[in-house]
């Protein structure tokens, strides 16, 4: 799948998908289109534990600028690994497992585009969508961002870090999926 292109659909979680057999998965990145760069990368397991957290160090962008959102130490990169040094971490984690983010097509479209500029397959199992899970459970036309999300639900939301994207994104998990099996 080239990287450059808009990647297909990615459906929507399903509540008996959420299990051991799948990660959440979260990415910042710099740049756009071709040039695209995953800066931080993270794993959480169903359980809401953090499985793999790692800053990457950008080889074609500028570090990314430090915002409200977003609060990168430029100083952090300076042990950064190199993006093969962080897939050869995180290919044997994600091999045969369902990836959920919150914005699938976004994560899955920067991963794309950092294995096929390293030349690297996809081990992974396949992609699912929560925003397409919180969008389609709240009765919503448009979706929200996670941080609106999770206040939608009174819930701790995103820093727009990965680690703790990734742990907003389980708890809106959890209470989505707990609150809809018990309506169903």
């Amino acid at each position: 799948m080239l990287y450059n292109v808009r990647q297909s659909y990615t459906p929507p979680l399903e509540p008996h998908e959420f299990n051991r057999h799948s990660l959440i998965i979260d990415t910042e990145t710099v740049g756009s289109g071709p040039a695209i760069e995953v800066v931080e990368f993270a794993l959480g397991d169903c359980q809401g534990r953090i499985v793999f957290d790692s800053l990457v160090r950008p080889l074609f962008n500028r570090l990314p600028r430090s915002s409200k959102q977003q609060r990168f130490d430029h100083a952090e990169f300076a042990a950064a690994p190199d993006w093969p040094d962080v897939w050869t971490t995180i290919a044997p984690l994600i091999e045969g497992k369902l990836l959920v983010a919150y914005n699938a097509s976004f994560d899955r479209r920067a991963l794309a585009a950092m294995r096929s500029r390293h030349h690297q397959s996809a081990p992974e199992r396949g992609w699912r969508c929560a925003m397409q899970l919180v969008k389609r459970a709240a009765g919503l036309r448009k979706s929200l961002t996670l941080s609106d999300a999770c206040a939608l639900y009174e819930l701790e939301g995103g820093t727009h870090r990965a680690a703790q994207d990734v742990l907003a994104t389980h708890r809106l998990l959890t209470w989505v999926l707990r609150t809809r099996v018990e309506y169903d």
